[in-house]
């Protein structure tokens, strides 16, 4: 495994982390009605890879945007698009 691939899946792993926060804080937001992270910068973080911390964030315990449509069929989306660039990444 090269440097180049090594950083990139350091990368997969932080923005997942970060994204997976995001969520959480989010809901946080929501229950104390004070103001929320925009639907788009939580896409945009599943854009930029973080497509499994988001995924995560909708599952238990925190069950964020779990019914909404763009979030219920975006992010299942979004996790093949980032898989397939996973795979260009690494295939030899």
């Amino acid at each position: 495994m090269s440097s180049q691939q090594r950083l990139f899946i350091y990368y997969v792993i932080i923005i997942n982390v970060i994204a997976y926060v995001v969520m959480w804080y989010d809901k946080y937001q929501a229950i104390k009605k004070r103001q929320r992270v925009s639907e788009n910068k939580l896409m945009l973080l599943a854009l930029l890879l973080g497509s499994i911390g988001i995924f995560a964030g909708m599952k238990a315990p925190i069950y964020h945007k779990a019914t909404k449509p763009l979030f219920k069929i975006g992010i299942p989306i979004l996790i093949v698009l980032n898989i397939v660039v996973v795979y260009f990444v690494f295939r030899k």
